[in-house]
């Protein structure tokens, strides 16, 4: 699960410098994997560690490297989370492949925190193996059955309907203080400097 979740926050750091131009495939991001330290392009290096010590703005990891966080940096945890925190309005990172009737069969939702999707844009992009990753707001809620929902996104429209084993993620703000030693994180820096951290759920 961490991984597919650290696959998707690097779909979603890519996705803050560029639109995501619409397309016709699948789920499942596949930029640079978390846990890389070297750019890919322009994006940020990730990397992945436990926590050994912290302080509001620093953190030293287990295996000795400094993260520096500055007032900009933007914190995140990860929860397991169920279909009723679908919402109408909700913005969130569905990995799925595309039936031929054209819905998407999800096996990952990830909900995003606000701070995110202000800066996330909406849009589909294909990814590996047959899948679609789209980002969107959720613009209505199937009542009856509880196990789809549809999603808006630049322009467009798509019924998502969740695959029986399907994955369903919260990711939530939280503060510097928040981050203990022992916690495993994935974080997107710059120059030494966490751009954003995410707590891994354990």
């Amino acid at each position: 699960m961490i991984r597919a979740l650290a696959v998707v926050l690097a779909f979603a750091a890519t996705a803050c410098g560029t639109a995501a131009a619409p397309a016709a495939v699948s789920s499942v991001p596949s930029p640079t994997a978390a846990g890389s330290s070297k750019p890919s392009g322009s994006q940020a290096p990730r990397i992945e560690g436990t926590v050994q010590s912290a302080t509001a703005n620093r953190l030293i990891l287990a295996d000795g490297t400094t993260l520096e966080l500055g007032t900009a940096t933007r914190i995140t945890r990860t929860d397991p989370a169920t279909p009723g925190d679908l919402k109408t309005g909700v913005f969130v990172a569905i990995t799925a492949k595309q039936q031929p009737d054209q819905t998407l069969l999800a096996s990952m939702v990830s909900i995003f925190p606000e701070s995110l999707s202000r800066v996330v844009p909406p849009g589909q992009r294909p990814l590996a193996e047959g899948n679609l990753m789209t980002n969107a707001a959720i613009a209505a809620i199937d009542q009856v059955s509880a196990n789809s929902f549809t999603v808006t996104f630049a322009g467009n429209s798509a019924r998502v309907v969740l695959a029986p084993n399907a994955v369903i993620l919260k990711q939530s703000d939280v503060r510097p203080e928040d981050i203990r030693p022992g916690m495993k994180i994935s974080a997107s820096t710059a120059n030494g400097l966490a751009q954003s951290i995410q707590i891994q759920n354990q």
